[in-house]
C-alpha cells in the first residue's frame, strides 16, 4: 500500500512556532511530522523529539545533506523553516540539493539570502511568507488597495507593529511586507524606521515604521493613512500562534508536489 501522506520536517522544531506547528499537525490525517531539526548545540540533539509531553519515534537532528535523506525518501515531502536568519542559508542549500520543497516562515533574512531563495526556487518549489495567517494576508491586499486609491491625494502612511519581548528582529517581517505593499503602488518611496531628534517636517515620500516590544503579544499590525480631517486605520491582531501554525500546515499541503517556483500565501489562499 502506497504512502499517501505528506511527510514534513520542521527546522526550529523547539521554537515557539515549531512546537505549535508540531502540536497541531497531530490532528491532521493527511500530514505526518517525520523529522525535527535544530542547531547543533541544542540540548535535545540526538534525543527523541517531544511535542509537549508526547515523545515521538524519531530523534532531533541537525539539518544537513545526510539527515534530510530520511525525509527525502517519501513521495510527498516538505521542510518548514521557522528558525533564525543565520540558519536559513543552510536550509535552502540542503533542501535544494535534496530536491525537497521548502516553506519559509523565518524573517529578518538579508538581501543576499533573498537572492539565494529566488535562485533556489528555480530548482525546487519554495513558499516564502512573512506571515501565514488568513487575516494578515487579507490585510496585505486591503492595504495595497487603499494605497493605490489614496495615492496623490494628500495622505500619509505609517505602520505600527507590536510583538512579545522575545522577538529578535525589528521591524517584523509582516511590517516590511506591509511597507512593500504600499511602496509598490507608488504611494511612497522612503521607509523611516523610527524617529528621534530634529528630524524636520514629514515628507510625502516617507513611510514611518515603528516597532514596540513587550509582554507576550503574539502580533499586532496597524497601517494608518492620515489625511486632512480624517484617518483610515487597517488593523490585524493575532491572539494565538495557532493562527500562524494552521497557515503553515496549509502551506505544507499546498506546496507538496508543486513545480519549482517562488510561491506566497496569496497562492495558498487564492487571494
Amino acid at each position: 500500500m502506497s504512502d499517501s501522506k505528506i511527510h514534513f520536517g520542521i527546522v526550529g522544531a523547539y521554537g515557539r512556532m515549531g512546537q505549535a506547528i508540531a502540536r497541531l499537525s497531530l490532528e491532521e490525517d493527511d500530514l505526518e511530522l517525520s523529522a525535527a531539526f535544530e542547531h547543533a548545540a541544542h540540548l535535545g540533539m540526538g534525543k527523541p523529539f517531544s511535542i509537549g509531553a508526547r515523545q515521538m519515534d524519531f530523534a532531533l537532528e541537525e539539518l544537513n545533506d545526510s539527515t534530510i535523506k530520511n525525509l527525502a525518501k517519501y513521495p510527498e515531502k516538505v521542510v518548514v523553516d521557522f528558525s533564525l536568519p543565520a540558519a536559513l542559508t543552510n536550509t535552502v542549500k540542503v533542501c535544494e540539493q535534496a530536491n525537497v520543497p521548502l516553506v519559509i516562515g523565518t524573517t529578518g533574512y538579508s538581501e543576499d539570502q533573498y537572492k539565494h531563495i529566488l535562485e533556489a526556487s528555480k530548482s525546487i518549489p519554495i513558499l516564502l511568507a512573512s506571515n501565514m495567517s488568513l487575516g494578515v494576508n487579507l490585510l496585505f491586499a486591503l492595504v495595497r488597495q487603499a494605497a493605490a486609491s489614496l495615492r496623490g491625494k494628500g495622505f500619509d502612511a505609517e505602520i505600527m507593529e507590536v510583538h512579545h519581548k522575545h522577538k529578535k528582529d525589528a521591524p517584523s517581517g509582516t511590517a516590511k511586507s506591509l511597507e512593500r505593499e504600499i511602496m509598490e503602488t507608488g504611494f511612497a518611496k522612503k521607509p523611516i524606521y523610527g524617529r528621534e531628534g530634529e528630524v524636520g517636517e514629514r515628507t510625502a515620500e516617507e513611510i514611518g515604521v515603528m516597532a514596540l516590544r513587550g509582554g507576550d503579544v503574539v502580533g499586532d499590525h496597524t497601517v494608518y493613512f492620515f489625511g486632512e480631517g480624517e484617518r483610515l486605520e487597517l488593523k490585524h491582531q493575532a491572539h494565538s500562534r495557532d493562527t500562524f501554525a494552521r497557515g503553515a500546515l496549509a502551506a505544507v499541503r499546498f506546496l507538496a508536489g508543486k513545480d519549482p517556483k517562488l510561491y506566497s500565501m496569496a497562492d495558498v489562499l487564492n487571494l
